[in-house]
């Protein structure tokens, strides 16, 4: 059985790179199990469809033992404001029985356990998902210095986001008196770039991915502490 330290549901929409990344970086033992939402587009009104998914998906776990169940979308866990990533865990575990977990609650969590609060945000949004994003994380007690879409704005398009594209958009924010930086979307592979990012950005790194990842395996227990994947991952 491969699931012998954990076993973790991922609920999650179409065109992200989940599997891939949590496979690839998670330590031995450590199992994923993964169901797909009709996804329309990261608009709110397609963010809100999104999640008005989740309940019915989730009871597909419900037969199994999972140590947690993640709604693996940032902004489809935060749309509806201060608050919405809870009610979205409790959906989960409505529906299925075992502990829930959102991307959006795992990205506080990140910057709980790191000590900071004031954050350059960029994102594959339209500006009104954005301005969603960054009142959600600003009435969870964070200051965001700016937030930048980038524009891949369609359903599908944005997954595909080369690593040169999203590291040249980082590398042009302007990140004074900002204290981390945060990558905000599953759809986008990011997991290659956070300790490069670290390094050439000179501060700490948040991704979707890598939040998402790391707040899986505390909630389950499991506290190693993974190379390549920023300061998030050497607490």
């Amino acid at each position: 059985m491969y699931a012998w330290r954990a076993r973790i549901g991922v609920i999650a929409p179409l065109d992200d790179q989940v599997e891939y990344a949590f496979n690839k970086y998670a330590p031995e033992g450590v199992a994923f199990n993964s169901t797909r939402l009709y996804f329309p587009g990261p608009t709110p009104e397609g963010l809100i469809f999104l999640s008005d998914q989740l309940e019915e998906t989730a009871k597909i776990y419900r037969k199994q033992h999972h140590d947690v169940v993640l709604f693996g979308c940032t902004s489809g866990s935060c749309i509806k404001g201060y608050g919405f990533d809870k009610e979205c865990i409790e959906r989960i575990e409505r529906a299925c029985g075992w502990p829930g977990l959102t991307t959006s609650t795992a990205v506080l969590e990140a910057y709980k356990a790191l000590g900071l609060k004031k954050t350059v945000v960029m994102t594959p949004y339209p500006e009104e998902t954005n301005q969603a994003e960054k009142k959600f994380l600003e009435d969870n007690g964070l200051e965001v210095t700016s937030i930048t879409g980038i524009g891949f704005n369609k359903e599908g398009d944005y997954s595909y986001a080369s690593k040169w594209h999203l590291y040249r958009n980082a590398k042009k924010l302007k990140t004074e008196g900002a204290e981390v930086f945060f990558l905000s979307c599953m759809g986008l592979a990011t997991m290659e770039l956070v300790q490069i990012l670290e390094e050439d950005l000179g501060m700490p790194v948040i991704t979707s991915h890598q939040a998402s990842l790391w707040a899986c395996l505390r909630h389950a227990g499991i506290n190693d502490k993974l190379p390549g994947l920023g300061k998030l991952f050497t607490l």
